[in-house]
């Protein structure tokens, strides 16, 4: 069953209607196994919990890569995208959120009244895959430190254009069992998170109506997009990046750089609302390929994935239980009708 990521509470109720209202996360490799468990409670107070840890994490995905070098290794995530993946669900905060502040304070929210330049944010490509503008909170409406709107080079987009799809899904059946048969002609490990980025890039640009220009790839490239931009247009751009050099070019040419740096350690264990939750099981879904919940396996990429797919953000559910699988199609069915008569 193919499901909208909004609509994974279908999945959350019925886990919590059969006893399972906590739940590990899990690898299907033995190695990797449990991520993370998640205790849903209520509606905004689902806690989440990280007792494998990073390291643990990091000591298993170099297990795996001594056993399986090369395909299978490179497609488990590293460390930093394992945290970088939760961290775009909203569960844990990036590291200089304080400084972060500081800067929007200072240089967002302009007042245009008295004449002062729009502010308007731009991204480097490594912030793209993670929900960037969601996470650093650019889309308050009316708080202090609010962007008039966002600038995007084209030299980003390109940058995350790339594919490295799966055509012998054989060393990931070996390894970790016949569900990564679904891997065939699929994106493989980065080439996801590629995905994810581009998936950001368009909903900034079309649905928040963002400015594009043009720029080839490449550091200095981009950074002299959104130059001329901010000289052509007397704005004031600002502009975000995890890479230290970039913000340093950036502030060479006179825009307004900013690094936004993420963690790199997780909490023992943390709260969570469930609209955080299905967006941590899309997030992990996509970045592991496909996940583990009780009674049900979350594939991120199947055979047959399309570009609708990846637009609507859809997984694919297969429920291990016949009787689940009844009543999730059945609520799928229920939540789908009723979409379709509001519009």
């Amino acid at each position: 069953m193919r499901i909208k990521r909004e609509h994974l509470t279908i999945l959350l109720n019925r886990l919590a209607d059969r006893g399972d209202a906590r739940f590990a996360v899990e690898h299907p490799s033995d190695e990797l196994g449990e991520l993370l468990t998640v205790d849903l409670g209520g509606s905004d107070d689902a806690t989440i919990e990280f007792s494998s840890g990073v390291e643990k994490y990091a000591t298993a995905r170099e297990e795996i890569g001594r056993q399986y070098p090369e395909r299978v290794y490179e497609d488990l995530p590293a460390v930093d995208e394992y945290l970088k993946a939760i961290l775009a669900s909203g569960i844990v905060d990036i590291a200089n959120r304080d400084e972060v502040e500081t800067f929007l304070n200072r240089y967002g929210d302009p007042d245009l009244m008295a004449g002062h330049p729009p502010a308007f944010a731009g991204f480097d490509t490594n912030l793209m895959p993670w929900r960037i503008d969601r996470v650093l909170g650019l889309h308050g409406g009316d708080s202090v430190g609010d962007v008039n709107g966002f600038v995007l080079a084209t030299g980003v987009r390109d940058e995350l254009t790339w594919d490295d799809k799966c055509h012998d899904t054989d060393p990931f059946v070996e390894a970790f069992g016949p569900v990564y048969e679904e891997y065939w002609n699929q994106p493989l490990g980065s080439a996801r998170i590629g995905r994810l980025g581009l998936l950001t890039y368009r909903r900034i640009r079309d649905i928040e109506q963002a400015v594009e220009v043009q720029s080839e790839q490449g550091d200095e490239e981009i950074i002299a997009a959104y130059d001329e931009y901010d000289r052509d247009y007397r704005s004031d751009i600002l502009l975000f990046s995890n890479d230290r050099n970039f913000v340093e070019r950036a502030r060479a040419h006179r825009l307004l750089g900013q690094r936004v740096d993420f963690p790199d350690q997780l909490p023992d264990k943390t709260t969570a609302t469930w609209r955080d939750v299905e967006l941590l099981l899309y997030m992990l879904a996509i970045v592991f390929g496909v996940v583990e919940l009780p009674s049900v396996t979350v594939y991120g990429v199947w055979r047959g994935k399309d570009e609708l797919d990846w637009q609507h953000e859809r997984v694919e559910l297969d429920a291990r239980s016949p009787k689940l699988d009844e009543k999730l199609v059945g609520d799928l069915s229920i939540v789908e009708s009723y979409e379709e008569l509001k519009e």
